[in-house]
């Protein structure tokens, strides 16, 4: 009936079982818990334009280290403002609504200028991993309406390999999907210094060797409810890969049609 095809997208994925679970195993019983997971906020260096005296920093704050080798893009909200701060021969740009967030980070900074999120979009940058840096398209600044303001830094790192709106902004601007990370959750030859690891482990590595490159602005511990599989109580990671789908879609219409006229116990 045509009703059975193979997606490509980003699904939880349980590294401990090696299996892609369904949106509602990560409901059941108690999958989603407290957890503590370190968070960045990273510099990433802007490419230099005609205009400009100094390169600024475009600050994005993530709580999955572990996918910052596999970054190919930044994205901001197109109609949200980004402050550009000065000091000492440093420019960084952050969105204006997280400015009292960093206010620690940002002192001595001076506001020299504002930026709409469109001003931003189409600017290349310099990678903070060499991995994949022959990707096509990759390492650009991107538009995404997704963007919540306050928490973070109004910079969303995209890694598409591992997150739904990363994969969709990335594809849609010719972005191609490079996941260094095997079936059981650890990462492959494709990253070599951190080949082997399993991606949790690897995270205390990452951040060393980021803040090594000076690219590190804040390290902090972020206390979140994050989905864990209920098989083995391991957390989740959202991973992109191929996966058979039935077109529900498809015959909706009819399900609800049918259910009509069936006898539920209990009525509600």
């Amino acid at each position: 009936k045509g009703l059975v095809y193979e997606g490509f997208r980003v699904v939880p994925y349980s590294w401990a079982a090696q299996t892609p679970l369904s949106n509602f195993e990560t409901r059941l019983d108690d999958s989603t818990r407290p957890r503590q997971d370190p968070a960045l906020t990273v510099a990433f260096q802007l490419h230099m334009r005609p205009n400009e005296a100094i390169a600024p920093k475009l600050l994005a704050w993530t709580t999955t280290p572990w996918t910052l080798p596999s970054n190919l893009a930044l994205a901001v909200h197109p109609e949200a403002d980004y402050a550009l701060l000065q000091k000492d021969g440093v420019h960084w740009i952050i969105a204006q609504a997280s400015r009292d967030h960093y206010a620690k980070e940002l002192e001595g900074y001076a506001h020299v200028g504002t930026l709409k999120g469109t001003d931003l979009i189409g600017r290349t940058y310099q990678p903070l991993f060499p991995y994949f840096s022959d990707t096509p398209n990759a390492f650009q600044v991107l538009g995404g309406e997704f963007i919540e303001l306050g928490e973070g830094t109004g910079v969303v790192h995209m890694a598409p390999a591992f997150g739904e709106d990363d994969l969709n902004v990335s594809t849609a601007a010719g972005i191609p999907v490079r996941d260094p990370v095997d079936m059981e959750g650890n990462f492959t030859s494709e990253v070599p210094e951190y080949a082997g690891q399993n991606i949790f482990v690897a995270n205390k590595d990452i951040i060393r060797d980021l803040k090594a490159k000076g690219v590190v602005v804040r390290h902090e511990t972020y206390d979140h409810n994050y989905p864990h599989c209920w098989r083995t109580r391991e957390p989740l990671i959202y991973k992109a890969m191929p996966s058979w789908y039935v077109a529900v879609t498809k015959f909706r219409d009819r399900m609800v049609e049918v259910n009509k006229d069936i006898t539920w116990v209990p009525g509600h």
